[in-house]
């Protein structure tokens, strides 16, 4: 990460958008794509094998509720065009006014998927054991580390991608850095020691191609942990089919 700004003649505000910047953000956006595909392909499997179990009849509705928006929001992903964006091609305000839009929406998804990693890792699995009194359609501890994992690296790109351009704005914040830092204000935390990946402190880039160049890194990042809880889902469904046979999706 950057150490800071540069003594130049520019500030933050005059950064640019770049086709540099453009096709990283491109990458970003298709690792996004692919993190809401992975949730609605293991989900739908999910659904299905709850479909045997009568007691789970509203769990499975709330489910396939949550899969109509991931693939809403995916939907709209694979069809935005950076390219066609006026504030890329005129660079209106610049790199900050132009990156706003995005990080709002990744943002929207982020808190959705906080709500629903909560629901499928937590209360879910309680309310499975307690109306199957088994375990058969319960996740795997190592799954659930890699959803939470995958997930903090995801939330903690998109505050990186926000903060590292110097935006201040009270409606791009998420909950769970915000809830972060509050706690670690309070307990007194070292923020220099903390292993929590939220409270790590995000530095300005200097200019365009290291923003370009640092955004391809947390592609390779966010790419790397989402091949780990491609494998826990892979996994995940194996286990389901061996209790539950064949299910058509």
């Amino acid at each position: 990460m950057s150490n800071g700004l540069t003594e130049s003649s520019w500030s933050m505000e005059n950064l640019q958008v770049t086709d540099e910047i453009i096709n990283s953000l491109a990458k970003i956006l298709q690792v996004y794509s692919d993190y809401l595909s992975s949730h609605i392909h293991v989900l739908n499997k999910f659904i299905s094998h709850m479909r045997r179990v009568s007691t789970l009849r509203f769990e499975r509705t709330t489910l396939i509720k949550y899969v109509k928006k991931l693939r809403f929001f995916n939907d709209v992903l694979i069809e935005y065009d950076l390219t066609k964006s006026g504030a890329y091609n005129d660079n209106i305000g610049g790199l900050s006014e132009g990156i706003k839009p995005i990080g709002m929406y990744l943002e929207k998804i982020l808190e959705i998927l906080d709500l629903l990693n909560f629901y499928l890792t937590q209360s879910l699995q309680k309310e499975i054991i307690s109306k199957t009194l088994n375990e058969d359609l319960t996740l795997t501890e190592s799954s659930i580390v890699a959803i939470n994992d995958t997930y903090n690296h995801f939330v903690k790109y998109t505050q990186w991608m926000i903060d590292s351009l110097g935006i201040k704005s009270d409606l791009l914040q998420l909950e769970v850095i915000k809830f972060a830092l509050k706690c670690a204000e309070e307990d007194g935390t070292d923020m220099e020691e903390t292993e929590n990946i939220f409270l790590h402190q995000v530095m300005p880039v200097n200019n365009e191609g290291e923003y370009a160049l640092l955004t391809d890194q947390w592609s390779s990042v966010l790419e790397g942990k989402l091949d780990i809880l491609k494998n826990e889902y892979a996994s995940l469904a194996d286990k389901w089919h061996e209790k539950f046979g064949k299910a058509k999706n």
